[in-house]
């Protein structure tokens, strides 16, 4: 009777401890399965800002976080920003105004780190223009309310030159500015990485650059709804940008393939110089602030924008 009332014992905890492991391996399951289908989207350029992601999609780190990460490689800034302001991605590497411009219109993005691009303005070649102040009274190429002009004002008035001292040419297209670059149609023009390299390939001289000053251009911005509902893939996508930008600092030539499928042209993608990318950081507030108190000089700004409603550190934590 003994024997029979421990058995009876056993047999029911044995089958709830079954149950219990059945349930356990069910839920890993479907969180697998979550895991699986949560796919994090986002907005590229052929540009040096999206390189550490690009490197990061074709070398693995994503597989190795395990994040899904689909890379949309847009031609011009125009349609990154129209696709990130319907929804068809999570985040774009993108810039400050394009931030800026987003909340203006009632688009709730954030942006949740610095990138490491490059602008320069540069003399065409056989212009005769030495430095900065060559500049006065000569056509500059640039793109009219867009980091391009942005980037333009600021260097300039950081040689204490006023952008009304030149004559701005909008060419909103990067390669037909390119192109008036380098047959002398301009005396000048501001290009971002890397048709910045073909220009100087094409002897053109850069006057001016944002890596010997001080601004943030570039930026990483992710959709608020993305943010609340894909944060713990965003920051493992942040965790594997962390260690493929330590990679390419350390021997940038193991990640010279790369720039093919970033779309780099192949004239400069052999002697490209990759820069040092930095550590994760958002923009100050003094970094938004320049933005914005340049946008309002402009006529742009159409209602008041604060920091918080830009700027989201808490994936990159």
């Amino acid at each position: 009777m003994r024997k029979l009332l421990i058995l009876t014992l056993i047999i029911p905890i044995f089958l709830l401890n079954g149950c219990s492991i059945g349930k356990k391996d069910t839920v890993k399951k479907v969180e697998a399965y979550q895991s699986d289908a949560v796919v994090v989207k986002i907005g590229v350029l052929p540009d040096v800002d999206s390189v550490p992601f690009i490197a990061a999609d074709a070398k693995g780190y994503f597989d190795r976080e395990g994040v899904k990460v689909e890379l949309v490689s847009f031609n011009n800034p125009v349609e990154r920003d129209a696709a990130l302001q319907s929804g068809s991605i999570d985040g774009e590497v993108g810039d400050i105004l394009a931030a800026a411009f987003a909340v203006q219109n009632g688009i709730d993005v954030k942006i949740t780190s610095v990138t490491c691009g490059k602008y320069d303005i540069l003399a065409a070649p056989n212009s005769g223009i030495k430095d900065a102040n060559g500049l006065l009274g000569k056509k500059v190429a640039l793109s009219k309310n867009t980091i391009i002009e942005y980037v333009v004002d600021n260097l300039l008035a950081e040689k204490g030159i006023s952008d009304k001292e030149i004559e701005k040419i909008i060419v909103s297209k990067m390669p037909v500015r390119l192109e008036m670059l380098k047959s002398g149609k301009v005396d000048a023009a501001c290009l971002p990485e890397p048709l910045s390299s073909l220009a100087v390939k094409a002897g053109a001289k850069i006057l001016l650059s944002t890596k010997d000053s001080l601004l943030v251009p570039g930026v990483m911005l992710f959709t608020q709804e993305a943010i609340n509902s894909k944060k713990d893939f965003i920051k493992k996508v942040y965790r594997a940008y962390e260690k493929v930008t330590r990679d390419i600092n350390a021997n940038p030539e193991n990640f010279r393939d790369v720039l093919a499928t970033a779309h780099f042209p192949e004239e400069v993608a052999g002697n490209f110089e990759f820069p040092q990318y930095t550590k994760l950081s958002v923009p100050t507030e003094g970094d938004i602030n320049q933005v914005l108190h340049w946008m309002q000089n402009k006529g742009l700004l159409k209602k008041r924008i604060g920091y918080k409603d830009m700027v989201d550190d808490s994936v990159i934590k």
